[in-house]
């Protein structure tokens, strides 16, 4: 019973290393946001995402909490969470979806431009979306980059009339991981 019990856990440490192997992660992701419009221009950054990739199938996850996204000036940044993203009745936005095409062989120092398809959540509305990025090698793990545009109507954000001129009804979001390989 003890070998038994000795290979069982031989046997998890083992497959352990193994998955770590085949994902790469990150909690120091980068996504920032653009939005421009006639009186001012708006601009936040969150470099606390959260993103996991299995290099095997090229699945990703992509979590971001909205209340970790900071502006230029706090009274932005209040209206952002309470008013319109509604933070504490929405946590997080996600993405879930795959690189088609990925090919963990084929990666190299040089970008390559990839097509991105999946999920994306936010202000609790799903949405199918597919998008271009680049992905390449890095030292420790892989780098993806990708600068895509949403509207904002599409995830039911409600710009008041007289905002209009102060809030763009699209924006363009910057998004940019380095995953890193897991240690077992």
């Amino acid at each position: 019973m003890r070998n038994l019990t000795g290979l069982l856990i031989l046997f998890l440490i083992l497959r352990t290393a193994s998955f770590a192997q085949s994902t790469v992660s990150t909690r120091e992701g980068e996504v920032s946001f653009f939005s421009s419009a006639p009186l001012e221009d708006i601009r936040a950054t969150n470099d606390r995402v959260r993103a996991v990739m299995n290099t095997s199938t090229g699945e990703i996850l992509i979590r971001i909490r909205i209340d970790e996204f900071n502006f230029r000036k706090a009274l932005m940044q209040r209206h952002f969470n309470e008013d319109y993203l509604e933070s504490h009745l929405y946590p997080e936005a996600q993405f879930s979806g795959i690189i088609l095409g990925f090919e963990k062989e084929s990666l190299s120092n040089v970008p390559r431009q990839v097509s991105v398809e999946g999920e994306m959540t936010i202000h609790g509305v799903r949405r199918s979306i597919s998008e271009k990025g680049t992905i390449r090698k890095s030292g420790k793990g892989i780098i993806c980059e990708a600068v895509f545009n949403i509207r904002v109507a599409d995830y039911d954000v409600k710009i008041p009339r007289l905002l209009t001129r102060n809030i763009g009804e699209e924006v363009e979001v910057t998004l940019q991981l380095d995953l890193r390989y897991q240690s077992p």
